[in-house]
C-alpha cells in the first residue's frame, strides 16, 4: 500500500492520455451517457462529492511524517469543487480514536487544517497535484469513466434517492479506480464499477466501486466504496484560507 503523506490525495492525476482510446467496446448509449455526465460536471459552477465505504472494512495506511505508518479506516470524506480551480475536503477517519482534518487546494497549492479547526498551514500535501486536472479533457474524471471496460446499461429505471436513474455497470483496472477514489487506495486487480446517471438531467449521481474482495466466497462481504455527486451549482459552503 502506498505511503500516504498527510492523507486524502485527490489524485485524478492519471497520465493525460487520450481517454477515449482506452475504453473497451461497450454499449454506445452507455458511453454517450458517461460522456454527457462528464460534460455536466464540467459545465457546473460547483458540485459536491461524498465518499463512504460499506461492507468489509478497507484498511488505509497513513503517514504524517513520511516514515511511520499508522493504520486507519475512512469514515467519510466530503468535498466541494468550485470551478475552475478550488477544492475543499473535510475528512473523518478512525484510527485508535476518530480524527478529522480539512484540506484546501487552489490550483497546485494546498493548505491543511489538522485537527479540523486548527490554523491553516500552507504545505505541499499533494505532491504534483493541480486542481485544474480534475475536469481537464482526457484527464481526471473523464479519463476514469472513459477507461471503463465494456460499459453496459443494466437498468433503465434504477431508483436512487427516489429518483429514476440509468445504471451502467463495467469493470475497471485498479489504477483507474485509484484516481476516482482520491488516490487513497490502490487495488491490485480489476474492480466492478456501477454508475448511476439521472435519467432526466443526465447528471452523474453516484459511482459504486466493488473491490471484489473474497469474490469466490458467496457468504463473505466485499468492500464497496460509494462516491456520490450532488449539489450542482450550489454556493460555496466553506471559508478558504487566505493565500
Amino acid at each position: 500500500m502506498r505511503n500516504w503523506v498527510v492523507l486524502i490525495l485527490f489524485c485524478f492525476s492519471q497520465p493525460g492520455w487520450a481517454a477515449t482510446s482506452l475504453a473497451q467496446e461497450g454499449s454506445p448509449l452507455a458511453q454517450a451517457l458517461l460522456q454527457e455526465a462528464v460534460a455536466q460536471l464540467r459545465a457546473a459552477a460547483s458540485f459536491k462529492i461524498l465518499i463512504t465505504q460499506s461492507g468489509q472494512p478497507y484498511p488505509l495506511a497513513l503517514s504524517f511524517d513520511g516514515v511511520n505508518m499508522l493504520p486507519a479506516a475512512l469514515i467519510q470524506a466530503d468535498a466541494q469543487f468550485i470551478s475552475p480551480d478550488e477544492l475543499y475536503i473535510a475528512a473523518s477517519l478512525r484510527m485508535i480514536l476518530p480524527l478529522s482534518l480539512d484540506i484546501y487546494s487552489l490550483d497546485d497549492r494546498q493548505w491543511l487544517s489538522f485537527p479540523r479547526g486548527a490554523p491553516w498551514l500552507q504545505m505541499p500535501a499533494f505532491a504534483g497535484f493541480d486542481v485544474n486536472r480534475l475536469l481537464a479533457p482526457d484527464d481526471g474524471i473523464e479519463y476514469a469513466l472513459a477507461s471503463l471496460q465494456d460499459p453496459q446499461i443494466i437498468d433503465e429505471g434504477a431508483t436512487l434517492d427516489g429518483m429514476n436513474n440509468r445504471l451502467i455497470r463495467a469493470m475497471a483496472a485498479g489504477e483507474v479506480v485509484s484516481g476516482l477514489l482520491f488516490g487513497f487506495i490502490e487495488p491490485e486487480a480489476d474492480v466492478q464499477v456501477e454508475a448511476f446517471i439521472d435519467a432526466e438531467t443526465g447528471r452523474l449521481e453516484r459511482i459504486d466501486v466493488d473491490m471484489l474482495l473474497n469474490a469466490d466466497d458467496p457468504d463473505a462481504e466485499t468492500s464497496i466504496w460509494h462516491i456520490e455527486f450532488g449539489d450542482y451549482d450550489a454556493p460555496r459552503d466553506f471559508e478558504a484560507p487566505l493565500p
